[in-house]
């Protein structure tokens, strides 16, 4: 029993380190501008090609920023929803499986 508790403690800290490691990445279809989204969805890396300086009024790469971060927080969710769904996936035990002899 207490092995099984230390497994799943062991567990626990694993998936809760990857979820905290998760970062996601947007970029716009222009490539001009991109994001990367920390695993609490904040705005940790922008990069802003000088050429979105020339294309975009100020009003429209706000927007442009603001869909990216957007769109990285929503890959962020899928990962982080992958990542739990599969630490929460049951060990097979195959205690469950019944053979159907059929004669």
């Amino acid at each position: 029993m207490l092995d099984e508790l230390d497994r799943q403690r062991a567990e626990l800290t694993r998936v809760g380190e990857a979820v905290a490691r998760v970062t996601a990445h947007a970029t716009s279809a222009d490539k001009l501008v991109s994001v990367t989204v920390d695993a609490r969805g904040l705005l940790v890396d922008l990069s802003i090609d000088p050429r979105a300086m020339r294309r975009y009024r100020a009003e429209q790469l706000s927007a442009q920023i603001t869909t990216l971060v957007a769109e990285a927080d929503q890959r962020l969710h899928h990962q982080r929803n992958q990542i739990l769904s599969a630490a929460v996936q049951p060990s097979p035990d195959y205690a469950d499986i019944r053979e159907d002899h059929q004669s």
